[in-house]
């Protein structure tokens, strides 16, 4: 089922086998048998391209759902028999505003379900802060940015999202279906000055590659600031896609084919930290994020 859901997503035999850690042939010879144990046929396929069926497109959500919850049984079992029973103890979780809009909510619901004895306190902070705060033994989870200096911190990537151009809607660009970066020369441009995070530095540095010039006169530090400059009409930015959620009429999103830099959120803990609830909640954090 994993092998049909990976194929499905990228239609493609040679990526799926990648992400999946196998050959093609075993690849396609899994394929074979789910349709053969189904009696229809899932894909399409060619030697030019890989579709799925009607049957196969009916099947795909359903076979996501059946896969998480088989995961979410093989965990419980795992966490019943190593005894690992959270109860009335507290979690104290520190977020980045991102992981609010989409990722914490889905993970807090799921936990609180399954163990609704454990104590939440939730913060929403920086993840500069956060690592600050977990070092320090104030904050027992971070949902957050890799960290650069981990030290004994734990740290698991859980989602990515790609960067997308932040455009005012009276800008010319926003009526393009398609954009590169050259399309962006000569217009007014500013980045993020988040260098602290490798992702924020690499757009930058992609932009000024590119022969872009950017607008220094602007400093802005935060995403949210960023889109607010971006709304009033000050220029084009570029930030992650998870701004979907926040933005206004003022401003188009637009995916740029040759930039491809992603960031990523992930759940960071200390390893030595002995509440019970911590690793349950990082396995149903991995869980929840492969939904998204």
């Amino acid at each position: 089922m994993k092998c049909f859901i990976i194929l499905a997503e990228e239609l493609h035999f040679g990526r799926a086998a990648t992400r999946l850690n196998m050959t093609q042939p075993t690849l396609s010879q899994q394929i074979r048998k789910l349709e053969s144990l189904f009696g229809v046929q899932l894909f399409i396929r060619s030697t030019r391209s890989v579709e799925l069926t009607p049957s196969g497109a009916t099947f795909l959500p359903l076979a996501r759902e059946a896969l998480i919850k088989l995961e979410e049984a093989v965990l419980l079992s795992k966490l019943a028999a190593g005894g690992m029973s959270p109860g009335g103890e507290q979690l104290k979780i520190g977020a980045i505003g991102p992981a609010a809009h989409r990722l914490l909510p889905l993970i807090l619901r799921r936990f609180r379900n399954r163990f609704p004895k454990t104590r939440l306190d939730v913060k929403i902070f920086d993840s500069s802060e956060i690592l600050r705060a977990l070092e320090r033994g104030e904050y027992d989870i971070g949902i957050m940015r890799p960290p650069t200096n981990a030290n004994f911190i734990r740290f698991r990537p859980l989602m990515s999202d790609r960067f997308v151009a932040v455009i005012p809607k009276n800008s010319p660009l926003a009526r393009r279906p398609s954009l590169r970066l050259s399309d962006f020369i000569g217009q007014d441009v500013f980045t993020l000055k988040r260098f602290e995070l490798s992702s924020f530095r690499a757009i930058h540095d992609q932009i000024v590659e590119a022969g872009i010039e950017a607008d220094t006169s602007f400093k802005v530090s935060s995403t949210t600031a960023a889109l607010a400059m971006a709304s009033a009409g000050l220029g084009i930015t570029f930030l992650p896609e998870w701004i979907e959620s926040i933005v206004d009429s003022e401003v188009v999103l637009r995916r740029v084919e040759d930039l491809t830099e992603e960031i990523s959120t992930g759940i960071a803990w200390r390893a030595d930290n002995p509440i019970p609830g911590i690793l349950p909640f990082v396995e149903f954090a991995e869980l929840v994020s492969r939904r998204l």
